[in-house]
């Protein structure tokens, strides 16, 4: 019989709470997952859950938090060697739609299980929506240095964009399509070029 506590630092124990929430939410969804599914998957007590987290609901903020910071260091490099506002535009969210398809577990807990479980207006995702959000005002200022009819867009507007974009990849997993985001990108590429270049 395995020994529910395999030997680690709590921060071990931590991460593999998090990584088990994003893998059991994939499979059975937010609402069915339970703290015993969580800590099976993590080979870790009940007792240990709850010295990292009160419950399933905090385990799930942590596990949207370390996913988000996962997403965004993959997203950090921009093309700085492009000359095309589109090319620019299109490298970008080829990346993203890239990092999210080679881990499908932790893109359906970032982008559906969050709503199932009714943090879509925690403080944690707002701020990666606006970092999101700042992430494509950067485009356009990379972009707008070597094309004049590039337009930097407001907050709200570059907000709007990220909740569009997040959308199309919400029903993308939700339709079992997430090794196919690439189909979405034409289209996300398209609206942020019309909006970037006012078209």
């Amino acid at each position: 019989m395995t020994n529910p506590d395999v030997p680690g630092n709590g921060t071990d124990a931590r991460l593999r709470l998090i990584d088990a929430m994003a893998t059991v939410v994939a499979e059975k969804g937010y609402p069915a997952t339970t703290i015993a599914h969580v800590v099976a998957e993590a080979r870790v007590s009940r007792r240990t859950f709850y010295e990292h987290f009160t419950d399933k609901q905090a385990c799930m903020i942590a596990c949207y938090s370390t996913l988000s910071d996962r997403l965004l260091a993959g997203l950090s490099v921009m093309d700085t060697d492009s000359k095309n506002a589109r090319s620019v535009v299109a490298s970008a969210v080829d990346s993203l739609l890239r990092v999210l398809a080679e881990r499908p577990d932790l893109t359906y807990a970032q982008f559906v299980a969050i709503h199932a479980a009714g943090l879509t207006t925690s403080p944690e995702r707002r701020r990666v929506q606006d970092i999101l959000a700042n992430q494509i005002r950067d485009i356009a200022v990379h972009a707008s240095e070597f094309d004049a009819n590039v337009r930097v867009p407001s907050d709200l507007t570059a907000t709007l964009l990220v909740g569009g974009i997040g959308e199309l990849i919400v029903r993308s997993v939700e339709q079992g399509r997430v090794d196919r985001l690439s189909e979405i990108a034409p289209t996300v590429v398209d609206v942020v070029s019309a909006v970037l270049l006012e078209q």
